[in-house]
């Protein structure tokens, strides 16, 4: 059985002396991603669950907290199925009704928009379970919540949420290819999990009925709840007759986030660079290489040789230019969160919080948390020796209503901004001081120091402060 873990009494849950207590509306501690995930996984600590559970096995959280079962209760009740459907929710992109028949899954035909009459009605006649897309994009304490677990992973983070009828299972059984967080909003829920055929599986699969004996764990969710699996976790889950229904969220990450992909997104850029130094890798491979039967035969021992070259100027402190994972994330991920009090707007902050700096202004990064630096070749570059710049790719002007559902199959652009090289050690200054003054950056003239502070200003990304701040 995965561990256990219940959660203490009221009294038990006395904040530590000089820390806050959270409020009982939202007793997650939204302060940092860092405290976010704390008390997300609660009573665990983050160190005992990455180094106990995080891809090796399941972890089942039980809470008798009431605040903690309440705030459950209130991220996505069935009731809110109304307040998405006035949203113009459609079938296929953002909700399907489907059942389990027989070990296959069946998704009912509909098409167009999505009315609550009409979901409620294949809910209660067809006795099929409502699949919610990406529902943070139209309900604020998921938007929230999943900001900032974008924030602490540095990955993207999905969401849905599963409506099942009593007696009724929505999915057959299955694996995913992410790494797996259920909370038990309303009702209960039976999970059966299977030992994985692929260890940390990086597709998703319906496993043959074959695959599926005794399963490894056997539990039933309550409010409150929580459940981890690690992808490749064979799972089916459904409602027993007792409940009216159950309503469960889905939290996942680390899709295409493993070692095999950081590697294609680094190799280019490594072999580039590295062909500029190594007149080895600018030999030419052997006469009928590319027509050999056996190639390895021919190649092996010299491709050994030149990825043993590599290993170690990876290990000498080469610069690592991870692009296309960064622009991914950063272009895809949720803008931060942005209460009513604070701005009407539904997406990022993305005008300039106050006056612009001069060379004498004290300044102070903010929303360092989605914001990356990293360096990449420029496309509009002369000459190959002068083509490599710096990006400051950031999430706020990101659009909260597209989050992992997109209509288009291409990547949204990112926003950023693009120094030269130069500009490293001031960049480097920003994002590791808590305040510093313009004219103290380290840049050759005053002009090269107020430019780079008003680019980031005109971004969002740093504000003015009080020099004594």
């Amino acid at each position: 059985m995965p561990r256990r873990v219940r959660r203490a009494a009221a009294e038990d849950d006395a904040p530590p002396p000089g820390k806050a207590p959270r409020p009982s509306s939202a007793p997650l501690d939204f302060t940092s991603p860092q405290s976010l995930f704390e008390s997300f996984i609660s009573p665990i600590t983050s160190e005992d669950f990455f180094r106990s559970f995080w891809e090796k096995k399941p972890l089942l959280i039980q809470r008798s907290d009431p605040d903690i079962q309440t705030y459950y209760q209130s991220l996505f009740p069935m009731s809110d199925l109304k307040l998405a459907s006035g949203k113009g929710i459609q079938y296929g992109r953002d909700v399907n009704m489907c059942k389990c028949k027989n070990g296959k899954k069946i998704v009912l035909p509909r098409r167009g928009k999505a009315t609550y009459l009409e979901i409620l009605k294949d809910f209660r006649s067809s006795r099929a379970t409502v699949q919610l897309h990406q529902p943070q994009r139209f309900n604020d304490k998921l938007w929230q919540i999943m900001e900032k677990l974008e924030c602490f992973f540095g990955a993207l983070v999905g969401c849905n949420v599963y409506i099942t009828p009593a007696s009724s299972q929505g999915l057959p059984p299955h694996h995913d290819d992410v790494e797996v967080f259920i909370l038990q909003v309303e009702g209960e829920k039976r999970w059966r999990l299977y030992e994985p055929t692929v260890q940390l599986a990086r597709e998703y699969d319906v496993s043959p009925a074959d695959k599926v004996t005794t399963p490894t764990h056997d539990i039933l969710l309550k409010e409150g709840d929580m459940l981890y699996f690690p992808r490749g976790t064979i799972h089916q889950a459904e409602t027993p007759a007792s409940c009216s229904h159950s309503t469960h969220v889905t939290i996942s990450t680390y899709q295409n986030n493993s070692w095999v992909d950081y590697l294609q997104d680094l190799m280019p850029a490594l072999l580039q660079d590295a062909a500029k130094e190594h007149v080895d890798l600018r030999k030419g491979v052997p006469l009928r290489q590319l027509l050999c039967l056996d190639p390895s035969s021919r190649a092996g021992g010299t491709l050994g040789g030149l990825l043993s070259g590599l290993a170690k100027r990876i290990e000498g402190k080469c610069q690592l230019r991870s692009c296309e994972m960064l622009r991914d994330f950063i272009g895809n991920r949720l803008p931060p969160y942005l209460d009513v009090e604070s701005s009407n707007q539904e997406n990022g902050n993305s005008s300039p919080p106050n006056a612009p700096p001069n060379l004498n202004s004290t300044i102070r990064l903010q929303y360092k948390d989605y914001a990356a630096i990293t360096i990449d070749r420029a496309p509009d570059a002369l000459k190959p020796s002068e083509d490599l710049m710096i990006y400051v790719f950031h999430a706020l002007k990101n659009e909260r209503r597209s989050h992992m559902v997109s209509d288009n199959e291409e990547s949204p652009p990112v926003s950023g901004l693009r120094f030269p090289l130069s500009c490293m050690d001031a960049l480097k200054a920003l994002w590791e001081e808590t305040s510093v003054c313009v004219k103290d950056l380290p840049l050759e003239t005053d002009g090269d120091k107020e430019n780079l502070a008003v680019s980031l200003w005109s971004e969002g990304l740093l504000r003015t402060v009080p020099a004594e701040a």
